[in-house]
This record gives C-alpha cells, structure tokens and sequence, in this order.
C-alpha cells in the first residue's frame, strides 16, 4: 500500500493572482477529469463498478472528539454511491466557528462524481470568500491572517494505470497584519525573525503582496509542524493526506487546521475541507454502513452534537476483512455532561460478484458512559447491525444490542430488554434499549436512548447502521 501525507501552503499573493499546490500520489491526475463540464454533462448518472462518497464543508469544530453538528457549514455530503453524474451542493451565507479569533464570510461546498473516457473519480471543492484568524485573547494581542478567494479542492480517481488522488489550494490573496499592541517577542521565532525588520508601533500593518508576502509564505511553508501562536494554539495551513493502492484511493484536503488549546479541553477548528473516496469493485452495491458512539440533541433538535470520530464501512466494502477504530475518550460538557470512554467501532464487508451477493455488518462499542449530574454509570454497551442481500432483492437485516450494567448513585438500576424502558430513580428522565429502524435497504439500530426532562436532552448512544443500496 502506498500512504503519504504532509502539510503545504504555496502562493503568491495579490488581488487577481492565484497560486496553486498539487500533490499525488499513485496515478497522476489525469488531464481531463479537471476540465468538468463536458465530462459531467455525458456522464450524468452512468452506474459504474466503483463505489464513491464525499464529504465536504466550510466549518467543522470538535471539541474533546464531539463535534458541534449545528455548526457543521456549507455540508455537501454525497452519501455512497455507484452512479457518476451525481453532484451535491450546498451554500451559507455566513459561518460562524464559535470562535472569537476566527471568522469566516460565505461558503460553497461542492461533491461530484464523474466519468471521462476510461477515468473514474470523486472530486471534493470548498470556496470561502475570507477567512480571518487572530485578534486579542486576555492580555495578548496576536497577529491577524487574512485568506481571500480560497478554494479547497480534494479528487479521487481511477484510471487504466490504476488509482491516484489529488489535492489543491488556490486563492486570491493573503495578509498578515499586526494588531496595536502586538508582543513580537512572544511570537513564535519563525515570525518573530520575519516581522523584526518592521517596527512595532501602533496599528503597523503588514501587508502580504508580492516579495514581501512570498517571504511570509515561505515562512508558513517551510516550519514541519504548526505553528504555535501563545493564546491561541496552533495553526497548520493546506493541510493534505492521501492515498491510492490497488484497490482505492482517498484523498483529504483542509485549508485550515486551527487547533485552540486555551482551556483545559482540546478544540480543533477544521475550514474549507474536502474529503473523497472511491473503490471497487462493487459488482453488487454500495455499502452505507458504520457507527457513532453518541447523538446529543438539546431542546428538540435546537443543539446538537455528536459523531465521536464516525466511522464508516467503505462504500465497496472491506473484502471480508474486520476493521477496527478506538475513541479512547470522548466528553460533552454543555448542557449536561456526558463522558465516553472505551469507544470502538467496527465494520467489515464483502462483494460477491458470481453469487450477485453483498453481505456485512457494524459494531458500535462504548466501554462505559457517566452522566455526573444524574449519577448514571452504563457499562459495555454496545449495538450491531448485520445486512446481506442478493442482487435485486430485500436486504435481510439483524440487529442486537448488549450492556453490562446501569448503576445510578451506585446502586444498580434493571437493564431494560430490548425495545423496553426503563424510568430513572426521582422521575428525572428515561433509558429505552434498542430502539430499530427497518427498511427495504436495511436497519439502524440505538444501543440506548437517554431522556433527562427537566434539561430537555435526548441522548443516543452506540448508533449503528447497516445498509445496502444498488446504486
């Protein structure tokens, strides 16, 4: 298998000038599959042998590996498919990170799958009009970076020489401006010796723009690792990882990587990313299966957070083999705590192209949940959904659930059966086991669901899905 991964920004900067990085590995990027239009128009919804999906954005923020899902910008999310021709698009009119030291002005978010002559592929883009990082946090004033007109693009593909993957920046212009106030000593030394020539007075501004700006960007460029602004964390610009072997390929491309230490809890703020996969074959269908350790909704759906590193089947499947994932420790804190840890996922799938038979199944594990404010403590939890379908028939679907134990203030609480509930000690709220959704395609299964009246929070824990589509 052939991996790579790495962290660039190249550029030249001024209104008008766009500069561009593009990285490959496999195959390389075929000439035509980035021309579009034409291509796009023949090949409109052709099934083909490969399985796709994109995910695309313009903010992400994941706090403690939860993430905020009503903060999710701009998300164009093509679910698994075998069909090119397919294009989803979404747009916002303005993203908010809930973050003071960034913001971010409109976004669009595009995914499409494509057919050109005997080129398959995925192509994920992101467009953000401006990005704005920095400002005063407490005492300390930090310097501000302003991206216009950046575009994120990530791009899957097959050709007859065999998988590759793409990624790319470009933008309009870039700026980097110094606050009144800003303490150049407490920088770090790689700006600390670029901004030195420029005398700190009241309200300097630098300005990125031909030589000058090259010399910023070289500086971004050139460090290995983020770089770590005091007050703020770290940041990591065109950030890329990809990948291609014989079998598939997937590529990832984020223009910002902001990661805020302030607090005690990690925050990572994702803008302008793409993320794209395709593999094959897929004689049969394409997979939509995996899990999430929990679903945290507020007020009916007001607030909502979740995923805890979802992880998903490969759209082709796995050729039969077991995947494994592990969450060591996830937390929601707002607005009432819930503690993961021991979270686990699972996924395997096979295609069986003489019998025209697909079949697979997900586990979703969590070791032991703690919700402090209701003293509840649940233990080896953990939900399974299996699927197998003959090509053209129903998907048959199985599903299970199993806990350890359900101690609320240290005394044990019943363990609701399946489909049962369970009420909790003082008329706080309820547990309900194994709550299941069945379709033509499939099933998904909550190991348990978590219902706290007076805080009006529903929590799902161990999700897991298992579904078959042929196209």
């Amino acid at each position: 298998m052939h991996t790579g991964s790495g962290r660039r920004f190249a550029a030249v900067a001024g209104v008008g000038l766009t500069a561009a990085l593009v990285l490959s590995a496999g195959a390389a990027a075929p000439a035509g599959a980035s021309d579009g239009a034409d291509a796009r128009a023949a090949s409109s919804d052709t099934l083909t042998k490969f399985g796709y999906r994109g995910d695309v954005y313009g903010v992400k923020l994941v706090t403690d590996s939860v993430e905020a899902l009503n903060l999710k910008d701009a998300h164009a999310q093509q679910l698994c498919t075998r069909a090119a021709g397919k294009v989803v698009e979404q747009r916002s009119a303005v993203s908010v990170p809930d973050n003071p030291l960034i913001r971010v002005s409109a976004s669009t978010s595009r995914t499409e799958t494509y057919v050109d002559g005997a080129t398959h592929g995925v192509r994920g883009t992101n467009t953000i009009g401006d990005i704005s990082i920095g400002g005063t946090v407490g005492p300390l004033t930090t310097p501000r970076l302003v991206i216009k007109g950046l575009q994120t693009t990530a791009h899957a593909f097959n050709t007859p020489q065999g998988y590759g993957h793409a990624e790319s920046f470009t933008f309009a212009s870039i700026s980097l401006e110094l606050l009144e106030n800003t303490v150049v000593q407490q920088l770090p030394p790689e700006l600390q010796e670029l901004l030195a020539p420029l005398d700190q007075v009241s309200d300097t501004v630098f300005t990125g723009t031909q030589q000058a700006a090259q010399q910023v960007f070289e500086v971004l460029s050139d460090v290995t690792k983020p770089i770590v602004i005091p007050g703020l964390g770290s940041i990591a610009l065109g950030y890329e990882n990809g990948r291609a072997n014989d079998r598939n390929a997937q590529s990832q491309a984020s223009a910002l990587r902001i990661e805020v230490t302030a607090g005690d809890r990690r925050q990572l703020v994702e803008l302008g990313t793409a993320r794209v996969r395709m593999g094959g074959p897929a004689p049969v269908g394409v997979f939509r299966s995996g899990g999430t350790a929990m679903d945290y909704q507020v007020l009916d759906g007001a607030l909502r957070f979740g995923n805890v590193q979802h992880k998903a089947l490969p759209c082709q499947g796995s050729r039969g083999r077991t995947q494994t994932y592990r969450v060591p420790h996830a937390s929601q804190l707002v607005p009432v705590p819930v503690l993961l840890d021991g979270v686990s996922y699972q996924v395997n799938g096979d295609q069986l192209g003489r019998k025209k038979v697909a079949k697979g199944w997900s586990r979703t594990a969590i070791r032991s949940v703690s919700i402090p404010t209701a003293q509840l403590v649940i233990t080896d939890l953990s939900s399974r959904a299996a699927m197998r379908q003959k090509a053209g028939k129903r998907v048959r679907s199985k599903v299970s659930t199993a806990i350890g134990s359900i101690t609320v203030g240290g005394q044990p609480l019943e363990v609701p059966a399946p489909g049962g509930v369970v009420e909790l000690p003082n008329g706080v709220g309820e547990i309900q086991r194994q709550l299941v959704d069945t379709g033509y395609r499939g099933s998904q299964v909550i190991g348990l669901r978590i219902k706290l009246y007076s805080d009006a929070v529903v929590i799902d824990l161990a999700r897991t899905a298992g579904r078959i589509y042929p196209h």
